[in-house]
Order: C-alpha cells, then sequence, then structure tokens
C-alpha cells in the first residue's frame, strides 16, 4: 500500500513538470504575439534606472547645508557637505547622533530637496520626577532624563519610595526597578481617575507596592492598597472628598483600604 502511495506522488510529481513547460510556452507565445507591454515596463524600468543614476551624479543634489534644531549639542560630520543626497545612509546617520544624545527619544533625519538634510530631535516628554541625589524628571517608558535640579520642580509628581529598591535607579536609562514600572502604571490609572482626583496628586509612594501612598495637593495623604485595588478604592476616595467637602473636615490623611473609608483629621 505504501509503495502504490509513492508510485501515485512520483506520476504526479512527473505529470507537474509537462504542465509547467506547456504554460510557459503558452506564456512565451502570447509575449510573442503582443510585445507591447513587455517592451513598456523595459522602457519604463531603463528610464527609472537613468534617473537614478542622473540623481547620483547631479551637482544640484550634493549637499549644501544640514539644518538642526535651533540650540542643539547635536554634531554632524563635515564630510556631509558636498556629498550626494541620496548616497546618505539615513539610519546610520541617525544613529549617529543619537549615540552622542542617548536620552533623546528619537534622531529623525530627513532629505529636504535639493540639497539639504534635516535634522529633527524627538524629546522625551517627562511625566514625573525622581530624587537620585538630585532631582530628576522622568518619561512614560521610566527613562530618568539627565536634566538635574536641585529642588523638585513644581509641575511634576514626585516619585518616592525607591530607598531599598531591587536595581538602583540609574540616571540616562530606563529603570526596569519593579517599584518603577508598579509607579509609572500607577500615574497612569491615577490619570483616568474620577472627578479632580487626578489632577491634584503630588506625590506618589511606592516603598511597598502592597500599600501605595499618595500625597494630595493640599497635602492630605492617601492610603491605598495594591495596584489591582487602586480603581474600586479612587471611586471610595471620590464618595469620601465628597463627604469632606460637604462637612468641611481638614483632613490629614484618607484611608481607603477599608469598604468605608477612614478619614483622621488634622488636630
Amino acid at each position: 500500500m505504501a509503495s502504490l502511495r509513492a508510485r501515485k506522488r512520483r506520476q504526479k510529481i512527473v505529470g507537474l513538470f509537462p504542465r509547467i513547460g506547456r504554460g510557459l510556452a503558452s506564456t512565451g507565445r502570447w509575449m510573442l504575439r503582443h510585445p507591447q507591454p513587455l517592451l513598456a515596463t523595459l522602457l519604463i524600468a531603463s528610464g527609472l534606472w537613468g534617473l537614478w543614476g542622473y540623481a547620483q551624479r547631479a551637482e544640484v543634489f550634493r549637499i549644501a547645508s544640514v539644518r538642526l534644531p535651533m540650540q542643539s549639542s547635536l554634531k554632524v560630520r563635515q564630510s556631509l557637505i558636498g556629498m550626494n543626497l541620496w548616497a546618505v545612509d539615513l539610519r546610520t546617520l541617525a544613529d549617529e547622533l543619537q549615540a552622542q544624545e542617548p536620552w533623546l527619544k528619537e534622531v529623525r533625519v530627513v532629505r529636504e530637496l535639493p540639497n539639504t538634510i534635516s535634522i529633527q530631535e524627538i524629546r522625551r516628554v517627562p511625566v514625573a520626577q525622581v530624587q537620585v541625589r538630585s532631582w530628576y524628571p522622568v518619561d512614560r517608558e521610566g527613562f530618568v532624563i539627565p536634566e538635574a535640579s536641585s529642588a523638585p520642580s513644581e509641575g511634576l509628581i514626585r516619585l518616592t519610595g525607591f530607598e531599598r529598591a531591587k536595581v538602583p535607579v540609574k540616571v540616562g536609562a530606563v529603570s526596569s526597578d519593579e517599584r518603577m514600572i508598579v509607579a509609572l502604571r500607577v500615574l497612569k490609572t491615577l490619570g483616568r481617575a474620577p472627578g479632580t482626583i487626578g489632577r491634584g496628586i503630588t506625590e506618589v509612594d511606592v516603598a511597598d507596592p502592597q500599600q501605595i501612598k499618595f500625597r494630595m495637593a493640599n497635602e492630605v495623604e492617601v492610603r491605598c492598597g495594591s495596584e489591582e485595588e487602586l480603581g474600586m478604592q479612587l471611586e471610595r476616595l471620590r464618595a469620601a472628598l465628597k463627604v469632606i467637602q460637604r462637612r468641611q473636615i481638614a483632613a490629614q490623611y484618607i484611608d481607603v483600604r477599608f469598604k468605608e473609608p477612614v478619614v483622621s483629621p488634622q488636630t
């Protein structure tokens, strides 16, 4: 039975070659009777090849200027001037410039006809700040931007609780520490919080990821549980804030880990 199946497969394979040959012969005869499409394709291809050769030799495409962003510290090699615009490997040049300032999110290199190379810097957007001796901005990917300040910036949320981090926070690199990852996810959740909660946060403390804390603009400390519980607890916080506002309570902290939030008034 096995030999019969093998013989049938060989017959099918052998029979395939004549079919392919007949198909190629039929295509060849059709092309001989209708040469116009083939000639048109060849003419277009040769024209494009000629244009490409001209573009690589023409004086008009020799680089005359390199445009950099204002106040950029990037330095472009002088050998670019006079090169053919189409001979520049944009990806390689972008990588060279990115290596000069690795804290940039991206460097884009663009050809501007007829003879200009334009450099574009895509900067990282800080969403918070962290203290590594000095205070440094952090973007949403956890990259610590090397722009130090001795005091925390007013407009950025402070991320704290990294004193016992397993992986030390490094300036000029993406932090892989679990606490940093949790802190950034918590920030995202807080940004979607109901009401004005998200706009009133000044500090997020992730020293214990199972007992997250954050501080609001009025210096009220909010005590939460883990990240997984945060959504439900923010709903409790919204209800508690309404009661506090209605009763005009000067709260010291609000603990939303319980079904009925605990409000400690200032003494």
